[in-house]
């Protein structure tokens, strides 16, 4: 599998003052932000980190997401995971994404990125 980059993924219930501390750690506004679809999250992207919002009740559906690995081929990345023991687990949004959980519980999202 191809890593192309990763992000840690922070969880707040308040979008506002997260990206505020985030903005001001950074030093700047986040690179990129957008909803999730078909939940009440939203994403903002700083350098690094992605600030993941939204209520309480949606933030409990992944709350042992860690981070948000890049590759170049998710069917490869797929592959790799499920030989290495990982258990697939459906997408956080719609796209080109995939939840895989490690045998510690732990939860990363997959996304495609292959023109990078």
């Amino acid at each position: 599998m191809k890593i192309l980059g990763s992000v840690a993924i922070v969880q707040s219930t308040d979008r506002e003052g997260a990206v505020r501390r985030f903005a001001a750690i950074y030093g700047a506004q986040p690179l990129h932000e957008f909803p999730i679809e078909g939940r009440e999250l939203n994403v903002s992207v700083f350098p690094g980190v992605s600030v993941l919002s939204g209520p309480a009740s949606a933030l409990a559906e992944v709350a042992n997401l860690r981070a948000s690995v890049f590759v170049g081929s998710l069917a490869q990345a797929e592959a790799e995971l499920r030989e290495g023991g990982w258990m697939i687990d459906g997408a956080l949004g719609s796209g080109a994404s995939l939840l895989a959980i490690d045998p510690d519980g732990n939860v990363l999202e997959f996304v495609e990125n292959p023109d990078t």
